[in-house]
């Protein structure tokens, strides 16, 4: 076990050297420079959520919640952060996709 958890230490300092890490990164940065816009998409994420979690008609709560925010997504500060974090996003999902292939945890399947 000891060694496994050190090649997810070595697996976690190369994704901290990745591309999309690091564009991550300074996209973030970016956006924090600029209060007002981090603070809309953070409302932007947090209604989204909601409609996700709690809405009957959440394709058209979605959609309307887009296009009413229209103007911030395609502020280009914003469209970079939204591009990074959905490529990171990307490749950690990848990233554990192949780690837990064939790996199997329901137990009422066992031997089938």
């Amino acid at each position: 076990m000891d060694e496994l958890l050190q090649e997810c230490k070595k697996l976690n300092n190369m994704l901290k050297e990745s591309k999309e890490y690091k564009t991550f990164v300074n996209a973030r940065k970016n956006l924090r420079r600029n209060e007002d816009l981090e603070r809309k998409l953070r409302e932007l994420y947090a209604r989204n959520r909601e409609i996700q979690e709690y809405s009957g008609n959440a394709y058209e709560e979605t959609e309307r919640l887009y296009s009413d925010n229209d103007e911030l997504l395609h502020n280009s500060i914003v469209n970079e952060y939204i591009r990074a974090e959905g490529a990171l996003c990307r490749l950690l999902r990848d990233m554990l996709d192949i780690t837990a292939d064939g790996i199997r945890f329901d137990y009422l399947d066992e031997g089938r």
